[in-house]
């Protein structure tokens, strides 16, 4: 009666191995990927806010944006926040209030932009 071995052979182990390191990288850049979205959304939310604000301070002052650009800078969330205002026109012709949002370091890079639903001919 032959006496047969059981178990895997090493070819079977580093086959496994490898499927394993495979699905595990994977997984870690999902992961990594997903975090940085998190981050960035964290990001854009408080953007968000500081742009609600500006416009909400504009709103209480009654004041209309300059056709030339305005900044200026916002400590929220721990954070420094550059705005930038302006006058900007829809189709209609009409100007509207619009605040745009950057981190100081990215000024390419706005993180969100606003645009007042209140428009105002410019006549007025």
């Amino acid at each position: 009666m032959a006496h047969r071995e059981t178990g895997m052979t090493l070819l079977e182990v580093m086959v496994a191995l490898a499927i394993f390191s495979t699905a595990a990288l994977a997984l870690m850049n999902t992961i990594s990927v997903s975090s940085n979205y998190t981050g960035r959304l964290g990001d854009v939310l408080r953007a968000s806010w500081v742009a609600e604000n500006v416009i909400a301070e504009a709103h209480l002052a009654s004041n209309r944006f300059s056709e030339q650009p305005q900044e200026g800078t916002v400590k929220m969330g721990g954070q420094m926040w550059l705005w930038r205002t302006q006058a900007v026109k829809d189709a209609d012709g009409a100007s509207k209030n619009q605040v745009t949002v950057y981190i100081p370091e990215e000024k390419t890079r706005p993180l969100a932009t606003l645009t007042d639903a209140s428009v105002w001919s410019s006549d007025e």
